[in-house]
């Protein structure tokens, strides 16, 4: 059975965001079949198709299988289909998988088809046409293209487009001739191309077979920077011409595929028992969550922190879009969980009474499985309206956690997809991190950074009575309101002498900008639009001869970044062997507790200076590179976020702006979506978990979709995520990942892990006298894309690195 995405066993014969359905009064919209070669921007095409057209779309991968072998019998339930773009080269047959068998139809079995980039390349070659590289890739590019104004294209003479290729169909090499058409094709527009001191290359933008109901562009009409209404046209023009090739050829009335016909795209699991031990760890968590508020005065997270966690003690401490503080408290029922991908085991352990401690086998998919099961049964239903967090899980996700959340798994424990040099690597990574660490929160405080009110809730229903915890937290809150300078203590007489002893490994110069050629090589190819290079520097520290110091050398050094850097989403966590601080500027995905998703990636950055003003980064940041690096990903997580919300739930509120990021400039996006039970998009539609109001299944899906963050991989993002992997050498781990919270109440929010470091279970190294010394380690990089230069994304690592490395210098030490 084809493994088809956006299917159920109740599939009712399309993957639809229509209330039309087969059998109802209304009659059922016309099907057309989506073909996905893995592209991050295909779940745009489907929407643009459904939301301009009145259809149906079912998606189906490239390397699917015919439904009983039998192609034929399967497409007479479609009017058309639509081949999508894609990474690779449409001369290897395994980046155009099942694209072929529809140019091999016999003529009695046609239907229409419309190819888009890869699906255009692929007719092409098809009918003679060579497929050869470009003089340079135009990966993001916004051109306009002329047009014949006939066919598809009539009344568009022109139109500017979003343009994501570095391949070209090569018409002066078709069957040796040098004109406009080829024996079998027509060629509608093409777009002109400086080649240097050479002559233009002409550059074919849409063809139409002559004698087969057969089209292709090669732009992608579904960009939010392509010309909206005349790309709507032209799709209604395609639309008004395949209708009328099935009517003349007698190809319409069929009717919906049956029930079952085919399979979802994911093999099912079986539910993860551990489910029910976490249910049963939780059961002091009430669906209310008390509170009392008072105002803030001049308390801060920080000060709150030191007042409830004592040094070394479970904490996690994080801020939300620069508004919402949240700070955990320790309470009877606290626990915490971690993931490790590598031996696939789930751990859950006890932080008060009996530290029982439950260890279980089960798979990634199995671990999204658990945690929805859990929010959904353990849903908060009232506490304080003004607050986003009421009780729930705080901490990360890694970024190899992202990995395996891919459709094709990418398994980092297999030693394979690391390239050998690794071994040698100095950027080796000396401890893995869990792929998921997190804390079961019941008693937390919240501060409202805006208005300056300071909320204490529980969950727990005996801290809501007279002189409960509640209360004796606020009468704690109330004592230390007066002490103004809580939180606020130049630390550097504990932290200089530890960091005058750090010994500190940044990339190679000559590594990196190799690295960065090796991506350009990529994208040279085809394999991807942009490929987000990272590197690594860790910085081996003595540990603290004292207990204590050692406890507060993290949180000393968290507040420390707090001060130098701070951002929209500051974050410290001490869970386990395994310390976090982080003071990223962006945000990866937020959702409230009713419907509507966000995610605001950034690409595009800047190094503020007295002579760098906002104005002058505007200016820097509007190049061809920087605004293709951001369009990129607007793209790739409009994609994501159509995947979960489906066609008319999604639109951009912020494109391509600039805005002031403490010591730095950046570019950035802001997309929202909004999920409605019963119209899901193609990623999810298949999922009876989400036949439910409850957001906390619908967030905690869209983060399980969206991993690893598109801003940190490149764009489509599975094939640049397979490229990294061997260009970089390494494991990222929490660098890249994302950390916030998973609310109760049903949202949650979550930041990149980019200005961050961290250290990780026995990340010791052993020096010449044999003393043990803690390993910090930092990430740091940039998008490439073919109009890099090693220099620029050398610098721009550079900038960014330093905005966390400088604060392991010491602070006599001038920067």
């Amino acid at each position: 059975m084809a493994p088809l995405l956006g299917t159920d066993g109740t599939w009712d014969g399309g993957a639809t965001c229509s209330p039309c359905k087969a059998g109802s009064d209304t009659a059922p919209l016309k099907s057309i079949l989506y073909v996905d070669a893995y592209d991050s921007f295909s779940y745009n095409v489907v929407a643009m198709l459904e939301e301009t057209l009145g259809v149906e779309v079912t998606v189906m991968t490239i390397d699917s299988d015919w439904p009983d072998g039998n192609i034929h019998e399967f497409l007479r339930h479609y009017e058309a289909i639509v081949l999508g773009p894609g990474p690779g080269n449409p001369n290897l047959p395994k980046d155009v998988g099942i694209m072929q068998d529809i140019w091999n139809l016999k003529d009695a079995e046609l239907l229409p088809v419309f190819g888009i980039c890869l699906g255009f390349q692929s007719l092409c070659l098809h009918h003679d046409t060579p497929i050869e590289r470009l003089p340079y890739p135009l990966h993001g590019q916004v051109r306009r293209i002329q047009t014949k104004a006939k066919d598809v294209f009539e009344n568009i003479s022109s139109l500017e487009v979003t343009l994501y290729h570095s391949l070209y169909a090569n018409l002066e090499k078709s069957n040796g001739l040098q004109h406009s058409s080829s024996k079998d094709l027509d060629f509608l527009a093409s777009l002109s191309l400086e080649n240097g001191s050479g002559p233009n290359t002409q550059v074919p933008m849409a063809v139409r077979h002559c004698r087969k109901p057969f089209w292709g562009v090669q732009f992608h009409p579904e960009s939010c920077k392509s010309e909206k209404e005349a790309c709507k046209t032209l799709l209604r023009n395609w639309w008004q011409l395949a209708l009328k090739f099935n009517k003349v050829v007698g190809r319409n009335g069929y009717g919906p595929l049956p029930d079952a016909i085919i399979s979802p795209n994911e093999n099912t699991t079986p539910f993860p028992n551990i489910a029910y031990d976490m249910l049963n760890w939780s059961h002091a968590t009430s669906t209310c969550s008390a509170y009392r508020s008072l105002a803030r005065a001049n308390l801060t997270a920080e000060a709150i922190s030191d007042i409830f966690n004592s040094p070394g003690s479970p904490t996690v401490l994080f801020q939300s879009n620069g508004r919402y503080s949240i700070v955990s408290v320790p309470s009877p029922g606290s626990w915490r969980l971690k993931y490790t991908l590598e031996t696939q085991k789930i751990n859950i352990l006890q932080l008060h009474g009996d530290k029982k401690e439950i260890e279980k086998s089960i798979s990634v998919a199995q671990l999204w499985d658990a945690l929805r099961y859990l929010m959904v049964m353990k849903k908060v239903d009232s506490g304080s309206a003004e607050i986003p967090f009421w009780g729930g899980f705080l901490g990360y996700f890694s970024y190899e956690l992202g990995l395996a959340c891919l459709p094709h798994s990418m398994k980092t424990s297999d030693s394979s997809l690391l390239s050998e040099n690794s071994k040698n690597s100095t950027e080796s990574s000396v401890d893995d991190p869990p792929g998921v660490s997190l804390l079961w929160c019941e008693r937390s405080i919240v501060i409202d950074n805006e208005d300056g009110n300071v909320v204490v809730q529980s969950t727990v229903e005996s801290d809501d009575l007279p002189a409960g915890w509640i209360d004796e937290a606020l009468q704690q809150l109330q004592n230390h309101a007066l002490n103004t300078a809580a939180g606020q203590e130049d630390d550097s007489t504990f932290l200089d002498p530890i960091l005058r002893e750090g010994i500190m490994s940044t990339p190679e110069e000559a590594t990196y900008k190799q690295r960065i050629a090796a991506c350009q090589a990529e994208l040279e190819a085809g394999e991807s639009y942009e490929l987000c290079l990272t590197g690594e520097t860790s910085i081996s520290l003595p540990i603290p001869a004292k207990e204590t110091d050692r406890l507060e050398f993290p949180w000393k050094l968290y507040k420390r970044l707090r001060r130098y850097n701070p951002a929209a989403f500051s974050a410290f966590m001490d869970l386990g062997d395994t310390k976090v601080i982080s003071s990223s500027p962006e945000c990866f995905l937020n959702w409230d507790r009713d419907s509507t998703l966000e995610m605001k990636p950034m690409k595009g950055t800047v190094r503020k200076t007295p002579e760098m003003t906002l104005e002058k980064a505007k200016e820097v940041l509007s190049s061809t590179k920087e605004m293709a690096e951001n369009l990129m990903i607007a793209d790739l997580i409009r994609h994501d976020l159509y995947g979960i919300c489906g066609s008319g739930g999604v639109h951009v509120e912020k494109l391509l702006e600039v805005e002031d990021h403490g010591r730095v400039y950046q570019m950035i996006t802001h997309v929202k979506g909004e999920v409605r039970p019963d119209k899901l998009g193609c990623s999810v539609r298949h999922m009876p978990q989400l036949r439910t109001s409850n957001m906390a299944a619908h967030g905690l899906t869209a983060l399980q979709r969206c991993l690893p963050p598109g801003s940190m991989t490149g764009a489509p993002k599975e094939r640049s995520c397979m490229h990294l992997q061997t260009i970089e050498a390494r494991k990222r781990g929490i660098y890249s990942g994302v950390m916030g919270y998973l609310d109760l109440g049903g949202g949650g929010s979550f930041s990149v892990l980019i200005r961050t470091a961290f250290t990780s279970g026995s990340a010791v190294s052993k020096e010449p006298k044999d003393n043990s010394r803690q390993i910090w380690r930092i990430g740091a990089g940039g998008a490439v894309t073919t109009l890099s230069t090693a220099e620029g994304e050398w610098q721009e690592m550079l900038t960014k690195l330093r905005t966390v490395q400088n604060i392991f210098t010491p602070s006599d030490v001038s920067l």
